[in-house]
């Protein structure tokens, strides 16, 4: 029996320069200017927290998003060189010589901490697939067992390609995911998503989130969006799904946790991990992404894989920005996924969570 082939991730996506302001105690009038008590500029996007926590959790990672030709590139290609664990990002990272690299300000304020957005998409949405792949566009070079789609709905400029790209890889066996993110615009059910989610170019595993996966199948509930999304037909509830459409799909619920289904009629679901204190809910569902995807393309089956995911998720929440030198490594994601769901008495489950390490070495 051959050994089992190492995987080997691409990440292909946003890259964008986060700007967290807060919490203040209210949003600021027009004209006014208030104090906040931090300002902070880190490296962000779907695609890039994904690629950086997989990389720190010993995944061999490499991430695939444009930057413009500006300051705000900088601080991305800097971080992602000295801080991250990704494979030569000098190499995969591509430069938009016209179009600004992509930026979000989250400004939390108010006794609830709500948070209000300003996002410029810039060479994020521009990108096409044939600038974000090698030799320019040869989906047959990418060096990697599985390649994950994140931040979809921001990436307007691979939807062309992507259902093209898709179909060539998994004729090489190689597995692909998809995060598609929240869709600014509304739209949700443009071509290329339809392509994604049925047919030959349908991706194999999806992660949305919940409102993302019923604004998508215009569901009112995630049970309903989950039989959906696997085309499972009017009527059989919970029951298999269509051969020719997403093969597992992961529906993200924040507090109430995880579900999940695969098109042979599996469905699992998963509590969310025990969490101290919240600090900073931003990229949670990325680390998420992270160690779910390296736990279940290692081998773990899917109950294993989605409770390694809510670990992950859970030491995210409790730390500021969505990557760092913070992110976990897989000992440390894999020790509070045991103390949390493995195999102890119920009232020593959280409090072992709590007990366990966040970062080892």
């Amino acid at each position: 029996m051959e050994p089992a082939k190492p995987i080997k991730f691409t990440v292909l996506g946003d890259a964008i320069v986060d700007v967290s302001v807060g919490p203040l105690d209210a949003f600021p009038t027009p004209g006014a200017d208030v104090a906040a008590s931090a300002i902070a500029l880190s490296p962000g996007g779907s695609a890039l927290n994904t690629a950086w926590h997989l990389a720190e959790q010993g995944v061999d990672a490499e991430l695939r998003a444009a930057v413009g030709k500006d300051r705000a590139a900088s601080v991305l290609t800097r971080a992602l060189a000295d801080e991250s664990k990704l494979r030569d990002p000098s190499k995969s990272i591509a430069t938009l010589n016209y179009h600004a690299t992509a930026s979000c300000v989250t400004i939390a304020a108010g006794a609830k901490t709500e948070r209000a957005f300003v996002s410029s998409p810039g060479a994020a949405r521009a990108a096409t697939m044939n600038q974000l792949l090698p030799d320019g566009g040869d989906a047959d070079a990418l060096d990697a067992t599985h390649v994950h789609v994140a931040g979809f709905y921001v990436c307007e400029g691979v939807h062309g390609g992507l259902a093209g790209v898709v179909r060539r890889l998994k004729s090489r066996g190689v597995v692909v995911s998809m995060d598609p993110n929240f869709d600014a615009n509304g739209g949700w059910t443009n071509r290329a998503m339809k392509l994604a989610i049925k047919g030959p170019s349908a991706v194999d595993v999806l992660l949305p989130s919940e409102v993302e996966a019923c604004e998508i199948t215009g569901k009112p509930t995630a049970e309903e969006a989950l039989d959906a999304l696997l085309g499972v037909a009017e009527g059989e509830g919970g029951g298999k799904g269509s051969p020719d459409g997403v093969k597992l799909v992961v529906i993200k619920r924040g507090a109430a946790g995880v579900l999940a289904g695969d098109r042979d009629g599996g469905r699992w679901n998963a509590p969310a991990c025990t969490v101290s204190r919240v600090v900073d809910t931003n990229g949670a569902g990325d680390a998420f992404n992270a160690g779910f995807l390296r736990s279940w393309a290692s081998g773990a089956g899917v109950p294993q894989a989605l409770n390694v995911g809510c670990a992950a998720a859970a030491i995210a929440a409790q730390h500021a920005g969505a990557v760092g030198a913070w992110a976990p490594s897989a000992a440390a994601v894999d020790a509070l996924a045991d103390a949390e769901y493995g195999d102890k008495p119920w009232w020593q489950q959280g409090l072992l969570a709590c007990m366990a390490p966040r970062k080892l070495t």
